[in-house]
């Protein structure tokens, strides 16, 4: 009889996810701290913010941050985690068959510029970590070469080996050059033409993309 009963309990105290109560609160938790670290870079820069100050702004405790990240570096890792799916998405919609002339590409370039300024505040905390923490350039670039790898469409056209490999790199340093523009221009705000940007942004894609069809 109390095995039943227990096990009602437990089976009341999940969501409708599937969750506990314990998980959903500790999923909730971590939240709170991914948005106070973000608030917190904001306010005193990256390399200023301790693991106490993020904790304070969440309302928990210096030790439940670290329950929950081992650093402040593993926060920014966890943001470019849950990106990463809509950076491949931006890139295999570039190389996407339908994507077939500069205006298209052009589209997309327009759609990237507007994604970084919305952001910005975002990617500007990514960037000052990017500046001191090796694991989050790590993983920034392995971001970029999954990006890369993602845009089947585009490498099928070179023979395997060296051939594609430097069509590969060749994508990757287009992806970083985009990513460098990005940050002077939407974070820092380097005055600019926005439409001389994105014309300049979908040439580069286009010379690379359109002369291998």
């Amino acid at each position: 009889m109390s095995e039943s009963v227990g096990a009602g309990a437990r089976a009341a105290q999940r969501s409708a996810t599937g969750e506990t109560l314990r998980e959903a609160q500790k999923r909730l938790t971590r939240e709170r701290l991914v948005e106070a670290a973000f608030d917190a870079f904001r306010e005193r820069g990256y390399q200023l913010t301790s693991a106490a100050n993020i904790a304070a702004a969440a309302g928990a405790s210096r030790a439940t941050f670290y329950l929950h990240f081992p650093s402040k570096a593993e926060v920014v890792i966890e943001l470019l985690e849950r990106i990463e799916p809509d950076v491949l998405e931006a890139y295999r919609r570039l190389d996407a068959p339908d994507n077939t002339s500069l205006a298209t590409t052009r589209d997309w370039a327009r759609d990237v510029a507007d994604w970084w300024q919305r952001d910005r505040l975002r990617f500007e905390a990514m960037e000052q970590a990017l500046a001191v923490e090796p694991r989050v350039a790590e993983r920034w670039y392995e971001s970029l070469r999954r990006a890369a790898d993602s845009m089947t469409n585009h490498l099928d056209r070179f023979a395997e080996g060296a051939e594609r490999d430097k069509e590969r790199l060749r994508l990757l340093t287009l992806m970083a050059q985009l990513d460098r523009t990005m940050y002077f221009t939407a974070v820092c705000g380097v005055p600019h033409d926005r439409e001389q940007l994105v014309d300049v942004l979908a040439e580069q894609w286009w010379a690379v993309l359109g002369a291998a069809r």
